[in-house]
C-alpha cells in the first residue's frame, strides 16, 4: 500500500469542492494548450519557436498530469473515508497548501527539465549551434508528463538526495 493511501486529509466540504474544480480547470487548460500546440507543429518552426513551444507545452502537460494524480488522491480519500472536517486551522492550512501548490511544483520541475535537455544537447554537441526540431517538443511533452504525474515522488527523492549531498559536504 502506498504512503498516500494512508493519509487522512483535513479539509472542509467547500475546500474539497474547490480543489476538485481547481484541478479539473488545470487539467482542461493544460489539455487545450497541448492540443493547440500539437496542431501548430505542422508548420515550419525556427529554433526560438521550438524552445518557446517546448516550455509552454511542458508546463501545460506537467500541470495536467499532476492534476490527474491529485484528483485521484482526493477521490480515493473521499471513497475510503479519509477526509476529516474539523476546525484544526493549522492542519487545514497544511492540507490546502499541499493540494494547491503541487501543480506549481510540477510546473517548476518541467521548466528545469527543459533546461536540462537543452544543456545536455550543449554538452553532447560541444557548442550552441545544435539544431532543434519538433521532436524536441514531443520529448519534452513525454518527460514533463512523467514529472507532473510523479511530482510527489520526485520531491521525496530530491529531498533524500539533497540531504545526502549536504551531509557529505558538511
Amino acid at each position: 500500500m502506498k504512503k498516500s493511501d494512508n493519509l487522512i486529509y483535513n479539509l472542509s466540504k467547500k475546500m474539497l469542492i474547490f480543489l476538485f474544480i481547481y484541478y479539473f480547470t488545470i487539467l482542461i487548460c493544460g489539455g487545450i494548450i497541448a492540443i493547440s500546440i500539437a496542431c501548430n507543429l505542422v508548420q515550419e518552426l525556427n529554433q526560438e519557436q521550438i524552445i518557446k513551444m517546448a516550455f509552454i507545452v511542458s508546463i501545460a502537460v506537467s500541470g495536467m498530469l499532476c492534476s490527474i494524480q491529485y484528483i485521484k488522491r482526493l477521490y480515493k480519500a473521499c471513497l475510503t473515508d479519509r477526509i476529516e472536517t474539523h476546525d484544526d486551522i493549522v492542519k487545514y492550512i497544511g492540507n490546502i497548501t499541499y493540494f494547491v501548490f503541487r501543480p506549481f511544483f510540477a510546473l517548476a520541475f518541467s521548466i528545469v527539465m527543459v533546461f536540462m535537455l537543452l544543456s545536455g544537447m550543449f554538452i553532447v554537441t560541444g557548442n550552441l549551434d545544435y539544431i532543434l526540431n519538433i521532436k524536441f517538443i514531443y520529448l519534452c511533452v513525454v518527460l514533463s508528463g512523467f514529472l507532473g504525474f510523479s511530482v510527489g515522488n520526485l520531491l521525496d527523492r530530491f529531498e533524500k538526495i539533497s540531504k545526502e549531498k549536504i551531509s557529505n559536504i558538511l
